[in-house]
């Protein structure tokens, strides 16, 4: 798996992704227990208990220098607006990372999203040495698949995840872009 070593801040021109803190807790929880924001979400809202383990899982991910989700902040006000970043997933028995993102409903519709997956996104290809990313979104799931489509990634095929949902799985081969 690839290492996240190279990889304190990422900066683009309205976005600072940076790694998570337990100092993030109120503005992660805000987000995360959203019924809007997680409509979508294997786990629904998550309840305060389930917040707490999202911070620790992405600090000892971090800590291992393994990839991770990376806290979004928005340069202009300074407040974490979201996550973008890395989940590990077994698709087919097949090990591969996936390009997340779960910005504030309040952020939606900005081209936010966009801008902090791109960057997480060349990151892995020019820094890590990655050659493939996924997005796993559910049909309906129309702003994350305009998200992915934006940064390159195609439709390669629809499955069953966790043996209930329906997913697309979008994917991106480093020598694909343009």
């Amino acid at each position: 798996m690839a290492s996240f070593t190279n990889i304190m801040i990422i900066t683009t021109s309205r976005l600072i992704l940076r790694p998570v803190t337990l100092d993030d807790f109120d503005a992660t929880h805000k987000i995360l227990s959203d019924t809007e924001v997680m409509r979508f979400s294997l786990n629904g809202p998550y309840s305060e208990q389930k917040t707490i383990e999202f911070i620790n899982n992405c600090i000892q991910q971090m800590e291992k220098k393994l990839p991770s989700l990376l806290a979004v902040i928005n340069r202009k006000t300074g407040l974490l607006i979201g996550y973008c970043g890395f989940y590990k997933q077994k698709i087919n028995g097949v090990e591969e990372l996936e390009l997340g993102y779960r910005l504030a409903k309040e952020h939606w519709g900005k081209g936010l999203a966009t801008e902090a997956a791109l960057a997480v996104q060349q990151h892995a290809f020019n820094e890590m040495g990655l050659t493939r990313l996924i997005s796993i979104i559910e049909k309906e799931n129309i702003g994350s698949i305009r998200v992915a489509q934006k940064n390159g990634f195609k439709l390669e095929k629809e499955m069953l995840y966790d043996k209930r949902i329906q997913v697309q799985i979008y994917a991106l081969n480093k020598e694909n872009i343009s």
